[in-house]
């Protein structure tokens, strides 16, 4: 969890998986005693986040919520889980409640309207990505005409966020992305810090600061290593299976994602693309190992990596798994031999 201000108004940028998620957002000052209205915006439903807003709305606090992981027709318990709690959101809030989906709504900066949550007494509590940054961005009034195409693009693969499908602010702020901390659940403050840093100069470089700017251009040539190295790094991916990309980063020096991704969505026939990697949620809980899979672009509406995953599986770094999209999958390594990869053969070595 890290704190930034945009437009004066304290924006909270945090994940709901855990109880302790709660404690860090309700405790320690994080919201004063002033605040009237808290906003919840690209926060995925769990039941984390529900007990969150109850505390709120127990204390005489207005509580809105702009999101869109709903499911509309949950094919699993997983999914279920995910309905059944954002349907608890909106018998908390009411009308306060726009909770969409990703098909209907790619980013959330599509649920709000310009400066529509500005102004004294109101905290912002966002996803810390990119799509969590750019809908608070919005909805405090700092907005460029761009915003909402861009947050589309940020919110999907990395392989998709290339300087033809964003604005050339957007691919400045993804390139400086590369260049952050990698995560060390030891020392977590550093990459924290590094990031609220990051999110703020991008937030002050719409808003016409040129120092900011520079500061992120400098990041262009640490960009540019790491996508040479992305690119010596996709000379060893292989086909663990037919159709699913593999790739080991146990020992990898820094590289650009969105290269990497882009060079192993484009070998023939990858369904599924997988990196073995060091670093992350997963393996800062799960024995230093995490697996992140992805669907290529391509394949989206035929793949549901949450098939891969046990009826009724948990969302959360202890738990060894990580999933709040179809596409998208985290796991640790027990997870990945025991179950994951096993799906993955039956899907595909047929």
């Amino acid at each position: 969890m890290f704190k930034i201000a945009i437009n004066s108004v304290p924006v909270i940028m945090t994940k709901f998986f855990a109880q302790s998620d709660k404690e860090a957002t309700l405790g320690l000052g994080a919201i004063p005693e002033s605040t009237k209205r808290v906003v919840f915006i690209d926060t995925p439903a769990t039941s984390h986040l529900v007990s969150t807003i109850e505390e709120l709305v127990s204390r005489g606090i207005e509580v809105i919520v702009r999101d869109h992981h709903d499911v509309p027709n949950p094919r699993n318990s997983r999914e279920q889980e995910i309905a059944t709690a954002a349907n608890r959101v909106r018998e908390l809030v009411g009308s306060n409640a726009v909770i969409s989906n990703r098909q209907a709504n790619p980013a959330c900066s599509g649920l709000i309207q310009v400066g529509e949550f500005n102004g004294e007494g109101t905290v912002i509590v966002a996803d810390p990505d990119p799509d969590g940054l750019t809908a608070a961005m919005k909805a405090t009034g700092v907005y460029y005409p761009e915003l909402d195409t861009d947050a589309d693009v940020l919110d999907g693969g990395r392989a998709g966020q290339t300087a033809d499908k964003l604005s050339a602010h957007a691919f400045l702020f993804t390139r400086a992305m590369s260049t952050l901390p990698l995560f060390n659940a030891e020392r977590p403050q550093i990459s924290e810090d590094a990031k609220a840093k990051l999110f703020t100069d991008f937030v002050s470089m719409i808003n016409g600061d040129s120092e900011a700017t520079a500061r992120l251009q400098k990041g262009v040539e640490t960009y540019e290593a790491g996508v040479r190295e992305a690119e010596r790094l996709s000379e060893t991916v292989t086909d663990i299976i037919p159709s699913v990309a593999f790739v080991d980063l146990m020992t990898s020096p820094r590289f650009d994602l969105t290269t990497l991704a882009q060079k192993m969505e484009a070998r023939p026939g990858t369904n599924v693309t997988v990196q073995k990697k060091a670093q992350g949620p997963i393996a800062a809980k799960c024995g230093g190992v995490q697996y992140s899979l992805a669907v290529a672009k391509a394949h989206q509406a035929e793949v549901n990596l949450q098939e891969c995953l046990p009826s009724g599986f948990t969302s959360s770094p202890e738990a060894g798994i990580i999933s709040n999209t179809t596409f998208l999958l985290h796991v640790s390594e027990s997870v990945w031999n025991e179950t994951v990869l096993p799906a993955l053969r039956n899907r595909f070595a047929q």
